[in-house]
Protein backbone atom coordinates (compact mmCIF):
# COMPACT_ATOMS: atom_id res chain seq x y z
CA UNK A 1 0.00 0.00 0.00
CA UNK A 2 1.70 3.37 -1.16
CA UNK A 3 0.05 6.28 -2.27
CA UNK A 4 0.11 10.38 -2.23
CA UNK A 5 -2.44 12.88 -2.18
CA UNK A 6 -3.49 16.61 -1.54
CA UNK A 7 -2.72 16.92 2.56
CA UNK A 8 -6.13 19.50 2.83
CA UNK A 9 -8.09 17.23 0.72
CA UNK A 10 -7.26 14.22 2.76
CA UNK A 11 -7.61 15.85 6.27
CA UNK A 12 -11.04 17.01 5.32
CA UNK A 13 -12.17 13.32 3.79
CA UNK A 14 -10.65 11.77 7.07
CA UNK A 15 -12.34 14.49 9.34
CA UNK A 16 -16.17 13.32 8.33
CA UNK A 17 -15.07 9.61 8.22
CA UNK A 18 -13.56 10.22 12.44
CA UNK A 19 -17.24 11.59 13.39
CA UNK A 20 -18.73 7.91 13.14
CA UNK A 21 -15.83 6.29 15.67
CA UNK A 22 -15.74 6.59 19.77
CA UNK A 23 -12.76 6.87 21.41
CA UNK A 24 -14.10 4.15 23.72
CA UNK A 25 -15.60 1.28 21.39
CA UNK A 26 -14.65 -2.06 22.78
CA UNK A 27 -13.62 -3.17 19.88
CA UNK A 28 -9.94 -1.52 19.22
CA UNK A 29 -10.26 -2.00 15.32
CA UNK A 30 -13.28 0.52 15.46
CA UNK A 31 -11.26 3.15 16.98
CA UNK A 32 -9.62 3.62 14.07
CA UNK A 33 -10.06 4.74 9.94
CA UNK A 34 -9.64 1.40 8.06
CA UNK A 35 -7.45 2.58 4.58
CA UNK A 36 -8.53 0.22 1.71
CA UNK A 37 -6.16 1.43 -1.28
CA UNK A 38 -7.60 0.22 -4.84
CA UNK A 39 -6.14 0.39 -8.42
CA UNK A 40 -8.06 3.43 -9.08
CA UNK A 41 -9.60 4.71 -5.47
CA UNK A 42 -9.26 4.92 -1.50
CA UNK A 43 -12.21 4.07 0.40
CA UNK A 44 -12.11 5.16 4.02
CA UNK A 45 -14.03 3.48 6.61
CA UNK A 46 -15.50 4.76 10.28
CA UNK A 47 -17.77 2.77 12.28
CA UNK A 48 -18.31 2.79 16.54
CA UNK A 49 -21.32 -0.01 15.09
CA UNK A 50 -24.25 1.96 15.23
CA UNK A 51 -23.49 4.40 12.77
CA UNK A 52 -20.73 3.80 9.98
CA UNK A 53 -19.29 6.57 7.20
CA UNK A 54 -17.42 5.09 4.06
CA UNK A 55 -15.98 7.71 1.45
CA UNK A 56 -14.56 7.04 -1.38
CA UNK A 57 -11.71 8.89 -3.18
CA UNK A 58 -11.05 8.53 -6.77
CA UNK A 59 -8.54 10.47 -8.61
CA UNK A 60 -9.00 14.09 -9.67
CA UNK A 61 -7.35 17.53 -9.80
CA UNK A 62 -8.32 18.46 -6.54
CA UNK A 63 -7.01 16.12 -4.59
CA UNK A 64 -3.40 15.00 -6.41
CA UNK A 65 -4.39 11.48 -5.62
CA UNK A 66 -1.54 8.90 -7.30
CA UNK A 67 -1.33 5.22 -6.16
CA UNK A 68 1.70 3.38 -6.25
CA UNK A 69 0.43 0.10 -4.51
CA UNK A 70 -2.88 -1.19 -3.28
CA UNK A 71 -3.25 -2.44 0.29
CA UNK A 72 -5.08 -1.30 3.44
CA UNK A 73 -4.88 -1.05 6.99
CA UNK A 74 -6.87 0.44 10.21
CA UNK A 75 -4.76 3.56 11.94
CA UNK A 76 -6.16 4.97 14.81
CA UNK A 77 -8.23 7.83 14.44
CA UNK A 78 -6.85 10.62 16.77
CA UNK A 79 -3.40 10.12 15.68
CA UNK A 80 -3.79 10.05 11.93
CA UNK A 81 -6.27 13.40 12.22
CA UNK A 82 -3.29 14.94 14.26
CA UNK A 83 -0.44 13.98 12.31
CA UNK A 84 -2.53 14.84 8.39
CA UNK A 85 -3.80 18.22 10.21
CA UNK A 86 -0.33 19.88 11.31
CA UNK A 87 2.32 18.12 9.13
CA UNK A 88 3.30 21.87 6.70
CA UNK A 89 3.11 20.22 3.29
CA UNK A 90 1.10 20.30 0.20
CA UNK A 91 1.47 16.64 -0.33
CA UNK A 92 1.22 13.82 1.88
CA UNK A 93 2.92 10.50 0.86
CA UNK A 94 1.17 7.28 2.87
CA UNK A 95 3.32 3.94 2.79
CA UNK A 96 2.69 0.83 4.54
CA UNK A 97 6.01 -0.52 5.75
CA UNK A 98 4.89 -3.52 7.64
CA UNK A 99 1.60 -6.15 8.20
CA UNK A 100 0.89 -2.81 10.96
CA UNK A 101 2.81 -0.25 9.74
CA UNK A 102 2.45 2.86 8.15
CA UNK A 103 5.04 5.61 6.97
CA UNK A 104 3.65 9.26 6.19
CA UNK A 105 6.38 11.31 4.80
CA UNK A 106 6.26 15.12 4.20
CA UNK A 107 9.00 17.51 2.08
CA UNK A 108 10.78 17.75 5.99
CA UNK A 109 9.84 14.45 7.61
CA UNK A 110 8.24 11.37 8.17
CA UNK A 111 6.36 9.59 10.97
CA UNK A 112 5.74 6.30 11.30
CA UNK A 113 2.04 4.53 13.35
CA UNK A 114 1.34 1.26 14.31
CA UNK A 115 -1.69 0.57 12.94
CA UNK A 116 -3.80 -2.82 13.24
CA UNK A 117 -4.24 -5.46 10.29
CA UNK A 118 -7.57 -4.77 7.88
CA UNK A 119 -8.35 -8.11 8.28
CA UNK A 120 -9.40 -7.72 12.29
CA UNK A 121 -11.84 -4.67 11.31
CA UNK A 122 -15.50 -6.15 11.23
CA UNK A 123 -17.13 -6.82 8.42
CA UNK A 124 -19.80 -3.59 7.48
CA UNK A 125 -23.20 -4.24 5.45
CA UNK A 126 -23.33 -1.16 2.97
CA UNK A 127 -25.72 -2.81 0.63
CA UNK A 128 -28.80 -0.51 0.31
CA UNK A 129 -32.12 -0.69 1.55
CA UNK A 130 -35.34 -0.75 -0.38
CA UNK A 131 -37.10 1.84 -0.17
CA UNK A 132 -35.53 5.45 -1.66
CA UNK A 133 -36.19 9.25 -1.87
CA UNK A 134 -34.63 12.46 -2.88
CA UNK A 135 -34.38 15.28 0.12
CA UNK A 136 -31.95 18.28 -0.73
CA UNK A 137 -29.39 19.11 1.95
CA UNK A 138 -31.55 22.14 3.25
CA UNK A 139 -34.87 20.23 3.59
CA UNK A 140 -32.69 17.48 5.68
CA UNK A 141 -31.29 20.44 8.10
CA UNK A 142 -34.71 21.81 8.33
CA UNK A 143 -35.72 18.29 9.58
CA UNK A 144 -33.65 17.69 12.06
CA UNK A 145 -33.07 21.15 13.12
CA UNK A 146 -36.71 22.01 13.89
CA UNK A 147 -37.08 18.34 15.31
CA UNK A 148 -34.65 16.90 17.12
CA UNK A 149 -34.25 18.96 20.06
CA UNK A 150 -37.58 17.44 21.19
CA UNK A 151 -35.91 14.12 21.27
CA UNK A 152 -35.17 12.44 25.15
CA UNK A 153 -31.94 12.51 26.59
CA UNK A 154 -32.54 9.97 28.90
CA UNK A 155 -32.43 6.10 27.85
CA UNK A 156 -35.37 4.81 29.91
CA UNK A 157 -37.42 4.64 26.60
CA UNK A 158 -34.53 4.33 23.73
CA UNK A 159 -37.55 5.03 20.94
CA UNK A 160 -37.64 8.83 22.13
CA UNK A 161 -34.12 9.25 21.75
CA UNK A 162 -34.71 9.50 17.82
CA UNK A 163 -36.52 11.16 15.15
CA UNK A 164 -39.44 9.21 13.56
CA UNK A 165 -39.57 8.97 9.69
CA UNK A 166 -43.30 7.81 9.02
CA UNK A 167 -44.35 7.77 4.82
CA UNK A 168 -47.62 7.80 3.69
CA UNK A 169 -48.38 7.94 0.19
CA UNK A 170 -46.44 10.87 -0.91
CA UNK A 171 -45.84 12.73 2.59
CA UNK A 172 -43.01 12.37 4.62
CA UNK A 173 -44.02 12.87 8.17
CA UNK A 174 -40.74 13.89 10.93
CA UNK A 175 -41.55 13.15 14.49
CA UNK A 176 -39.68 13.55 18.05
CA UNK A 177 -40.87 13.55 21.44
CA UNK A 178 -39.86 13.04 25.14
CA UNK A 179 -43.42 12.94 25.81
CA UNK A 180 -43.58 16.24 27.34
CA UNK A 181 -43.02 18.15 23.81
CA UNK A 182 -43.35 17.14 20.59
CA UNK A 183 -42.21 18.69 17.07
CA UNK A 184 -43.60 18.05 13.66
CA UNK A 185 -42.12 18.39 10.11
CA UNK A 186 -44.30 17.48 6.93
CA UNK A 187 -41.99 16.68 3.54
CA UNK A 188 -43.66 16.15 0.34
CA UNK A 189 -41.82 13.65 -2.02
CA UNK A 190 -42.02 13.06 -5.24
CA UNK A 191 -42.91 9.41 -4.81
CA UNK A 192 -45.15 7.40 -2.83
CA UNK A 193 -43.81 5.81 0.19
CA UNK A 194 -44.69 3.44 2.76
CA UNK A 195 -42.78 2.90 5.56
CA UNK A 196 -42.12 3.92 9.83
CA UNK A 197 -38.64 4.18 10.89
CA UNK A 198 -37.07 6.02 14.09
CA UNK A 199 -33.64 7.37 12.90
CA UNK A 200 -31.15 8.41 16.14
CA UNK A 201 -30.66 11.78 16.72
CA UNK A 202 -27.15 11.51 17.29
CA UNK A 203 -26.81 9.96 13.42
CA UNK A 204 -29.06 12.42 12.45
CA UNK A 205 -26.79 15.39 13.40
CA UNK A 206 -23.67 14.22 12.35
CA UNK A 207 -25.50 13.85 8.48
CA UNK A 208 -25.47 17.45 8.89
CA UNK A 209 -22.91 18.44 9.79
CA UNK A 210 -21.09 16.27 6.76
CA UNK A 211 -23.31 18.50 4.12
CA UNK A 212 -21.59 21.21 3.06
CA UNK A 213 -23.86 23.06 0.14
CA UNK A 214 -27.63 23.12 1.32
CA UNK A 215 -28.95 22.68 -2.40
CA UNK A 216 -27.05 19.42 -2.71
CA UNK A 217 -29.02 16.00 -3.10
CA UNK A 218 -29.53 13.50 -0.65
CA UNK A 219 -30.34 10.04 -1.31
CA UNK A 220 -31.71 8.27 1.14
CA UNK A 221 -32.62 4.59 1.98
CA UNK A 222 -34.22 3.06 4.52
CA UNK A 223 -35.47 -0.43 5.57
CA UNK A 224 -36.58 -1.84 8.62
CA UNK A 225 -32.59 -2.28 10.03
CA UNK A 226 -31.05 0.68 8.69
CA UNK A 227 -30.77 3.93 6.76
CA UNK A 228 -28.36 5.36 4.28
CA UNK A 229 -27.59 8.80 3.61
CA UNK A 230 -25.41 9.04 0.27
CA UNK A 231 -23.89 12.49 -0.17
CA UNK A 232 -21.44 12.60 -3.18
CA UNK A 233 -19.13 9.98 -2.91
CA UNK A 234 -20.03 9.49 0.89
CA UNK A 235 -22.44 7.11 2.14
CA UNK A 236 -23.16 7.25 6.36
CA UNK A 237 -24.95 4.43 7.40
CA UNK A 238 -26.46 4.46 10.99
CA UNK A 239 -28.84 1.63 12.88
CA UNK A 240 -32.84 2.26 13.43
CA UNK A 241 -33.67 2.24 16.81
CA UNK A 242 -36.11 -0.94 17.75
CA UNK A 243 -39.66 -0.01 19.44
CA UNK A 244 -42.91 1.32 18.45
CA UNK A 245 -42.80 5.23 18.52
CA UNK A 246 -45.95 6.61 20.00
CA UNK A 247 -48.66 7.64 18.07
CA UNK A 248 -48.24 11.69 18.87
CA UNK A 249 -51.47 12.35 16.63
CA UNK A 250 -53.36 11.70 19.81
CA UNK A 251 -51.70 14.46 21.52
CA UNK A 252 -52.05 17.46 18.19
CA UNK A 253 -54.76 19.46 19.69
CA UNK A 254 -57.61 19.12 17.25
CA UNK A 255 -59.89 22.23 18.79
CA UNK A 256 -58.81 24.88 20.21
CA UNK A 257 -61.22 27.26 23.04
CA UNK A 258 -58.05 30.22 22.47
CA UNK A 259 -55.85 31.22 20.60
CA UNK A 260 -53.03 33.63 20.36
CA UNK A 261 -50.77 35.60 17.55
CA UNK A 262 -47.91 36.94 19.21
CA UNK A 263 -44.74 38.46 17.83
CA UNK A 264 -41.81 35.63 18.11
CA UNK A 265 -39.34 38.01 19.28
CA UNK A 266 -40.75 39.32 22.35
CA UNK A 267 -42.48 36.15 23.17
CA UNK A 268 -38.77 34.33 23.09
CA UNK A 269 -37.18 37.93 25.00
CA UNK A 270 -39.73 37.83 27.50
CA UNK A 271 -39.39 34.30 28.31
CA UNK A 272 -35.63 34.18 28.24
CA UNK A 273 -35.17 36.84 30.56
CA UNK A 274 -36.64 34.58 33.00
CA UNK A 275 -34.79 32.02 32.49
CA UNK A 276 -32.83 32.21 35.83
CA UNK A 277 -35.92 32.42 38.11
CA UNK A 278 -36.44 28.39 38.47
CA UNK A 279 -38.43 26.06 40.74
CA UNK A 280 -36.24 22.58 41.50
CA UNK A 281 -34.28 23.64 38.62
CA UNK A 282 -37.35 23.71 36.22
CA UNK A 283 -38.18 27.18 34.33
CA UNK A 284 -41.95 27.49 35.30
CA UNK A 285 -43.74 30.13 33.23
CA UNK A 286 -47.27 31.10 34.02
CA UNK A 287 -49.43 32.54 31.08
CA UNK A 288 -52.65 34.53 32.22
CA UNK A 289 -54.46 35.62 28.90
CA UNK A 290 -57.47 36.99 28.45
CA UNK A 291 -59.23 39.51 24.76
CA UNK A 292 -57.50 42.60 26.94
CA UNK A 293 -54.30 41.81 28.07
CA UNK A 294 -51.53 38.90 28.55
CA UNK A 295 -49.64 38.42 31.09
CA UNK A 296 -45.87 35.56 31.36
CA UNK A 297 -45.32 35.54 34.94
CA UNK A 298 -42.58 33.51 37.08
CA UNK A 299 -42.20 33.04 40.18
CA UNK A 300 -39.58 30.98 43.10
CA UNK A 301 -39.82 31.59 46.62
CA UNK A 302 -36.20 31.20 46.68
CA UNK A 303 -34.99 33.90 43.77
CA UNK A 304 -38.22 36.24 42.90
CA UNK A 305 -40.92 36.25 40.53
CA UNK A 306 -41.52 38.41 37.09
CA UNK A 307 -44.74 39.97 35.46
CA UNK A 308 -44.23 41.29 32.02
CA UNK A 309 -47.39 42.07 29.56
CA UNK A 310 -46.98 41.40 25.74
CA UNK A 311 -47.70 44.44 24.08
CA UNK A 312 -47.38 42.90 20.03
CA UNK A 313 -49.79 40.06 20.74
CA UNK A 314 -53.56 39.13 19.69
CA UNK A 315 -55.88 37.16 22.02
CA UNK A 316 -58.84 35.44 20.98
CA UNK A 317 -61.17 32.92 23.08
CA UNK A 318 -61.99 31.51 26.58
CA UNK A 319 -59.76 33.52 29.44
CA UNK A 320 -57.33 31.32 30.25
CA UNK A 321 -54.33 30.64 33.46
CA UNK A 322 -52.22 27.98 32.85
CA UNK A 323 -48.17 27.03 32.91
CA UNK A 324 -46.10 25.06 31.32
CA UNK A 325 -41.54 24.70 30.95
CA UNK A 326 -40.47 27.77 29.38
CA UNK A 327 -37.48 25.95 28.00
CA UNK A 328 -39.58 23.72 26.26
CA UNK A 329 -41.59 26.93 24.89
CA UNK A 330 -38.75 28.41 24.24
CA UNK A 331 -36.86 25.83 22.12
CA UNK A 332 -40.15 25.71 19.85
CA UNK A 333 -40.30 29.14 19.01
CA UNK A 334 -36.54 29.10 18.27
CA UNK A 335 -37.19 26.09 16.11
CA UNK A 336 -40.29 27.47 14.00
CA UNK A 337 -37.48 30.53 12.83
CA UNK A 338 -40.80 32.77 12.10
CA UNK A 339 -42.03 36.29 12.73
CA UNK A 340 -44.63 35.39 14.49
CA UNK A 341 -45.89 32.42 16.38
CA UNK A 342 -49.63 31.25 16.84
CA UNK A 343 -50.18 29.39 20.11
CA UNK A 344 -53.67 27.44 20.07
CA UNK A 345 -55.21 26.16 23.14
CA UNK A 346 -57.45 23.83 23.76
CA UNK A 347 -57.72 24.13 27.38
CA UNK A 348 -56.10 23.77 31.20
CA UNK A 349 -53.88 21.60 31.48
CA UNK A 350 -54.27 20.03 27.51
CA UNK A 351 -51.45 20.63 24.93
CA UNK A 352 -50.37 23.61 23.36
CA UNK A 353 -50.13 23.87 19.94
CA UNK A 354 -47.47 26.23 18.82
CA UNK A 355 -47.38 27.00 14.96
CA UNK A 356 -45.96 29.40 12.10
CA UNK A 357 -48.74 30.95 10.81
CA UNK A 358 -46.98 31.32 7.23
CA UNK A 359 -45.64 27.54 7.39
CA UNK A 360 -47.84 25.02 7.95
CA UNK A 361 -45.22 21.77 6.96
CA UNK A 362 -44.42 22.48 10.87
CA UNK A 363 -45.96 22.64 14.22
CA UNK A 364 -44.72 21.98 18.12
CA UNK A 365 -46.85 20.81 20.99
CA UNK A 366 -46.08 21.90 24.70
CA UNK A 367 -47.75 19.81 27.21
CA UNK A 368 -48.69 22.79 30.42
CA UNK A 369 -47.65 21.90 34.10
CA UNK A 370 -50.15 21.77 37.00
CA UNK A 371 -49.16 25.06 39.38
CA UNK A 372 -50.70 25.05 42.82
CA UNK A 373 -49.65 28.74 43.37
Amino acid sequence: MHFSIDRKYFYEKISVVARAISMFSPIPALSGICIQVDEDQIVLTGSDSNISIRSTILKGELNQLQIESTGSIVIEAKYLLEIVRKLDCSLIDMERIDHSLVRLSSDNGQFQLNGIRAQEYPTIDFSQPVHSFLLKGEQLKQIVSQTSFACSDKDQRPVLTGVNFHARNQSLYCSATDSYRLARKVIELDSAQEFNITIPAKSLNEVTRSISEEDTDIMIYVDHKKAQFILDKTIIQTRLIDGTFPDVERIIPSECIASMEVNASELSNVIDRTNFIRNDKIHLIKMECSPEVCHVKTNSIEIGNSDEILTDCTYSGEDLNLACNGTYMLDAIKALNAEKVKLEFSGYLKPIKISNPDDPSILMVVVPIRSYD
